[in-house]
This record gives C-alpha cells, sequence and structure tokens, in this order.
C-alpha cells in the first residue's frame, strides 16, 4: 500500500512538472514577469511560481518605461540608451527571449525615434518623427542577423510616412 501511494505521488510530480514545461514552452510570459526594478533603472524577469530573478538590462537608461510583449507571449521588447561612438544614433530597440534568456537589438535610431509596437509574433513596427506631425514607420522582422540602423537606413524605401495629427475643421 505505501508503495502505492508513493507511485502514485510520484507520477503527479512527473505530470506537473512536463506540465509547467509544456506551459512554459508554449507561452513564457505566463510564467514570467518582465518589470522595471525598485530603481527604475534596471529590468528582471521573475518566475511566478519559483525564486528564480534576472536582471536583463545593459543599462540604466530607457527611453519609454513601458515593456512589451508580443502576442504569442514569447518576447518582450523595451527601448535601452546605447550611445555609439561614430554617429548621433542613441537608442535600441531590444528584444529578449524569454524562452532562451537571450537578448538581441533590431534596431538603432537617433532621438527622433518614437513608439513601437508588435504586429505578429515576429514583426515589429518601428516609428520615427520626421517633423510637422508627420512620421516615418518601418517594419522589421524580429530574426533579422544585424540590426537596422536608422540613419543608414531612411533611404532604403522601406519607411512609410504617416500623417499623425487632424487639421482643424474651419
Amino acid at each position: 500500500m505505501f508503495f502505492r501511494i508513493v507511485k502514485i505521488f510520484i507520477f503527479f510530480l512527473v505530470v506537473a512538472f512536463f506540465e509547467i514545461v509544456g506551459i512554459f514552452l508554449y507561452r513564457p510570459s505566463l510564467m514570467i514577469d518582465a518589470y522595471r526594478g525598485v530603481d527604475e533603472k534596471s529590468i528582471w524577469i521573475e518566475s511566478r511560481y519559483f525564486d528564480f530573478q534576472r536582471k536583463v538590462s545593459d543599462t540604466d537608461q530607457y527611453k519609454f518605461y513601458d515593456l512589451q510583449w508580443s502576442p504569442n507571449g514569447r518576447y518582450f521588447s523595451y527601448y535601452d540608451f546605447v550611445r555609439l561612438e561614430w554617429a548621433e544614433k542613441e537608442w535600441a530597440l531590444k528584444v529578449f527571449d524569454a524562452r532562451f534568456f537571450s537578448t538581441k537589438i533590431i534596431f538603432i535610431g537617433d532621438d527622433h525615434t518614437g513608439a513601437y509596437d508588435w504586429i505578429d509574433d515576429s514583426t515589429i513596427r518601428v516609428c520615427a518623427g520626421a517633423g510637422s506631425g508627420v512620421r516615418t514607420c518601418r517594419k522589421i522582422n524580429i530574426h533579422i542577423q544585424q540590426p537596422i540602423v536608422a540613419v543608414d537606413d531612411y533611404s532604403s524605401g522601406a519607411w512609410t510616412p504617416e500623417k499623425t495629427f487632424h487639421s482643424p475643421n474651419f
């Protein structure tokens, strides 16, 4: 009788383990929280169910205070400050893969770099101010090999202008 209870207990432990692993592989955002640290200068990930915490950010300056999860819950993204010596490019859009705990820079822009949003599980739409209420936007695949540098890429034809203001009706 005792061994039967132990077998049942072990069975439930194995089932629970595989259920947790399955949920993590399917949608990591269900098991991991991404948030700004109490000092507002770092980004952390933390497991909701286990005692696990890890610092994700490289620097202590951010353009926006929101972290955005991808629709499938595998990636989250944020702007981070990077100062390149050879150009006036300052903001890097970073994507963190919560399944493999890796960070990748997909876009580097200047101080005109604006908001971004997830289009689908592997595409982000990045916008930059073009002046006079107009901004240009570009869709970026997060699986690119090298980051797109905005100043070098503006003439590629991939940027589309958008009108961001409405003229008053007179």
